[in-house]
């Protein structure tokens, strides 16, 4: 079995596992009155979206790219995460509201079914994070990114598995010492993380569908002079279509004419020194003649 479709069968397993979950937390949680067993299917339900969509991203990611989707779907994985994220964020902001009113409020919650479910989601997100975990057997270059992608979905799940114990151990705190602030106080803890975990991934996705650049060029700049047959760069471009991406595009003002095959050569070692140092996968360089290097329509870096 090729190690795209095996991962594509665990993916699905797993989604399948932890949307039981999700509706066995919702339900139990409303029944309860816990916000943290709500809270937990809540991110459980985050987690499972996110896996539904990379399954789908790894299916587009197939198909070529066409007259009209003329760089194939690679924005698909960015443009989901953003919906996503937002989503959690704002459902998460909602929930740490009430997580507050019910600390100022505290109401009885059932302890014995919230261990119960927890227990439940505690045993499958632990089954879950083992299915994903990191198998040597599956190691090639050739998979690498495909790697980080199951790596992320194990952590995912690994991390949804302590916040079940969490709910579990909080829940019997409330049902042996009738401590009815443990649940609002959970819910607070894990809210806040996960409100602050999907903020990052919003922010990082929306950067990217609007072609942002955090980190800045220079240190591009500083790469592309160091070859002694340029003598200055601009038009620098540099976008993050999607986690595993990165698009580079640049001017170069070579200091003196030369044939075709020198600068074929030159943007060969241009393009691997990129791919080495910074992980470009995709680079477009467009030579040119110090008669550029006046001109008062670009942004030129030079020695």
């Amino acid at each position: 079995m090729r190690y795209s479709d095996l991962k594509s069968k665990k993916i699905m397993f797993v989604a399948m596992l932890n949307i039981i979950i999700v509706v066995l937390e919702f339900i139990f949680g409303f029944i309860s009155n816990s916000l943290a067993l709500i809270t937990d299917a809540v991110h459980n339900l985050g987690d499972v979206l996110a896996l539904f969509v990379a399954l789908i991203a790894s299916y587009y990611a197939l198909k070529s790219a066409t007259s009209k989707m003329t760089f194939g779907y690679i924005r698909f994985e960015m443009m989901a995460a953003f919906v996503n994220s937002l989503f959690l964020c704002i459902t998460m902001i909602y929930v740490l509201y009430e997580a507050a009113i019910r600390f100022m409020n505290p109401v009885l919650i059932d302890a014995k079914s919230v261990i119960v479910v927890a227990s439940v989601a505690l045993v499958v997100n632990s089954i879950s994070a083992y299915l994903l975990r990191d198998n040597p057997d599956l190691h090639s270059h050739e998979h690498h990114h495909e790697d980080l992608n199951v790596k992320a979905a194990y952590l995912h799940m690994f991390g949804d598995a302590v916040i079940s114990l969490g709910v579990v151990l909080g829940a019997v705190m409330t049902l042996y010492f009738q401590v009815l602030y443990i649940d609002p106080l959970l819910t607070f803890v894990f809210g806040t993380y996960i409100l602050i975990s999907s903020f990052k991934v919003l922010k990082k996705s929306f950067l990217s569908l609007i072609d942002a650049n955090i980190n800045g060029t220079k240190e591009y700049e500083e790469l592309l002079l160091s070859f002694e047959e340029i003598c200055a760069v601009h038009d620098i471009h540099l976008t993050l279509p999607s986690s595993k991406d990165k698009y580079f595009s640049a001017h170069i003002v070579l200091k003196s004419s030369k044939s075709l095959e020198e600068i074929e050569h030159l943007i060969e070692n241009i393009r691997f020194s990129l791919k080495e140092n910074f992980g470009v996968t995709h680079v477009i360089i467009q030579p040119e003649t110090t008669k550029y290097m006046q001109t008062n329509d670009c942004y030129c870096i030079s020695h």
